[in-house]
């Protein structure tokens, strides 16, 4: 969330050089210590050049020689603020508004830092506060905006991001929200000009590339898709979920080569992560390569014991290496750790079929069909069980079922399945 801080430092910054000078000057005078207005003008310097680390003593100097000054309070927010100290600098910040409740500046960046920290009701209110007091406020105006489209207050926030002020503040990141907003009321010819309205202000904007990617994914229209979530993983190499998605239209095209080199390169980039290695097994698997699969995705429990989605994984890998113990004990802890996870529930039942287990594997397919109704697989082990146990009515019922739902899905599309590529893809941000 992109709020805007920068134009605010200036102003804080201007605010503390015109007023700091007199009343430190009067109190370097009545208690004879510091000479505050040099301490803070040394300081502004040193904040303007980036140097926080050497600014924070000089403003913390001026702070214990005159407590009552607001400027240095707020000056302190703004040091430790950029330092990633965010307690502490909302601590200064109040402490400035305590002083000199009328102060613009500690206010704005008070907002700026709880939008951040994920209080966007907080932040709006002080970003409003601001508005009342300078209506018309670009920096304000912008901010509460994204405040309010963090809140889904779509509407108003639409209002604000559209208004001159916003757009004059930061007009790219303004039409990327007013897209995001379009697209989440189901305008996605709106959206989309919103968002080639902000790259042709700002031609290297990854988020806008991933959400014109997200669109036309919705819309099925892969290929498109596959081309944007390219350039926003170029842009951005550092955001892992552009390469998972990239991967994962990838494989909707069936082109699970290529989908194993993203996915890899990934796991390259972010040895760490468990869902990197995950997705390198789940585009193994889809090649029909088990062995590098279960290595992937044994990498990934290693990093995240307890996921469900590789316990699931990895478990049908095994069951379809012969291990069917083994297979059994990983999907029973994958259902242990989500019940409603439907491969875990699917997987089991279908393994329990094939251990000749009818009435264990009826009770478990039961529960994958209460999940997802609409999944043929799941009635057609339903039938191979109620066949077995000599049930035939209730067997052909779930035949009958089955080819019904199975004609539905060959309307769509083959192979791995396009609802289970989209089910191990991670939410996307945005509304």
């Amino acid at each position: 969330m992109k709020f805007c801080i920068a134009v605010v430092l200036v102003l804080c910054a201007s605010g503390v050089e015109a007023r700091s000078a007199q009343k430190g000057a009067r109190g370097a005078a009545a208690r004879g210590a510091e000479d505050v207005s040099a301490l803070l003008a040394r300081a502004l310097e040193l904040l303007r050049e980036g140097k926080f680390v050497e600014a924070e003593p000089l403003v913390r100097r001026v702070v214990a020689a005159v407590p009552s000054n607001a400027d240095a309070h707020a000056l302190l927010g703004v040091i430790l603020d950029q330092r990633g100290r965010a307690r502490e600098a909302e601590v200064e910040y109040r402490a400035a508004l305590k002083l000199r409740p009328e102060a613009l500046a500690p206010r704005a960046n008070l907002g700026v830092l709880l939008a951040r920290e994920g209080r966007p009701a907080e932040a709006a209110a002080e970003f409003e506060a601001v508005l009342r007091a300078r209506p018309g406020h670009p920096q304000a105006t912008f901010n509460l905006g994204l405040a309010l489209f963090e809140l889904k207050r779509y509407e108003e926030a639409a209002a604000l991001l559209s208004s001159p002020a916003a757009i004059a503040q930061n007009a790219p990141e303004a039409y990327y929200r007013l897209g995001l907003i379009s697209a989440a009321r189901g305008r996605a010819e709106e959206a989309a000009e919103f968002w080639q309205r902000a790259l042709a202000l700002r031609e290297n904007f990854p988020e806008v590339h991933f959400a014109l990617a997200e669109e036309l994914r919705r819309q099925r229209r892969y290929e498109g898709a596959a081309e944007f979530y390219e350039r926003a993983a170029a842009e951005d190499p550092a955001r892992l979920v552009y390469r998972v998605r990239l991967g994962g239209v990838l494989m909707l095209l069936s082109r699970f080569d290529r989908a194993l080199e993203v996915f890899k390169e990934a796991a390259a980039r972010f040895p760490d992560t468990a869902e990197a290695h995950y997705f390198v097994g789940i585009a193994a698997r889809g090649l029909g390569d088990y062995g590098a699969a279960e290595a992937a995705l044994r990498r990934a429990l290693q990093l995240k014991p307890e996921s469900a989605d590789a316990l699931a994984q990895l478990g049908f890998v095994v069951g379809e290496r012969g291990h069917d113990a083994e297979a059994e004990s990983l999907l029973r802890q994958a259902v242990r750790a989500d019940a409603r996870h439907f491969y875990a529930n699917y997987n089991l039942g279908r393994l329990l079929v094939r251990g000749r287990r009818y009435e264990e594997a009826l009770e478990v397919l039961r529960g994958a069909a209460r999940i997802r109704e609409s999944d043929a697989g799941t009635h057609y082990q339903m039938f191979l069980a109620l066949t077995r146990l000599g049930r035939k009515e209730e067997a052909a019922r779930e035949l009958s079922l089955f080819k019904k739902l199975d004609e539905e899905r060959k309307a769509r599309r083959s192979g791995m399945g396009e609802e289970q590529v989209e089910d191990a893809l991670p939410s996307p941000p945005g509304p």
